[in-house]
């Protein structure tokens, strides 16, 4: 049996994303209370949410292509929950959305002033993946919850040299 070694490259790009909205700061202060990482939805959701505001990174994928050039043309796909407990008057979600979006902008802030090492855009004649790809995110401040939060869908590509530079 052969020798391996394995890099890991995808879990580095989860961490680097997780390590800088955790680093995010604002006037020398902390954007976010709590930032963690989950693969479940339900565990995004109802076990994680306890100190505000919070960011759950939930790693949905990694996808790889194969190029002409022989090397693999990768994407680490995850979606940033963003939640914040937040108080409304009456049933103008003003105040709410105006926090959420403003969190949501500090998260996409962090992760572009410090994109993860190892990230790359690449494409072939099919397809071009950015480094940093965030989705539309979606967004919920109705006045009858508690949570206001917000669901960003982001993709960093990545390239490996080969087939066993996994």
């Amino acid at each position: 049996m052969s020798e391996i070694s394995v890099n890991n490259t995808d879990w580095s790009i989860i961490a680097a994303v997780r390590d800088a909205v955790a680093g995010a700061t604002v006037d020398g202060e902390p954007v976010f209370a709590a930032v963690t990482v989950t693969t479940s939805p339900r565990q995004a959701e109802q076990c994680q949410l306890t100190r505000s505001p919070a960011v759950v990174l939930r790693y949905l994928t990694t996808r790889e292509d194969d190029s002409p050039e022989d090397v693999r043309g990768c994407v680490a796909a995850m979606e940033l929950l963003i939640a914040v407990q937040a108080d409304a008057a009456g049933v103008d979600e003003s105040p709410r959305l105006a926090e959420v979006l403003r969190l949501k902008n500090a998260a996409v802030n962090a992760v572009e002033a410090a994109p993860p090492a190892g990230s790359a855009a690449w494409g072939d004649g099919d397809h071009y993946q950015a480094r940093v790809a965030w989705g539309a995110p979606e967004i919920d401040a109705s006045a009858d919850r508690p949570w206001a939060v917000c669901r960003l869908p982001l993709q960093v590509g990545f390239v490996l040299a080969n087939g066993t530079a996994h």
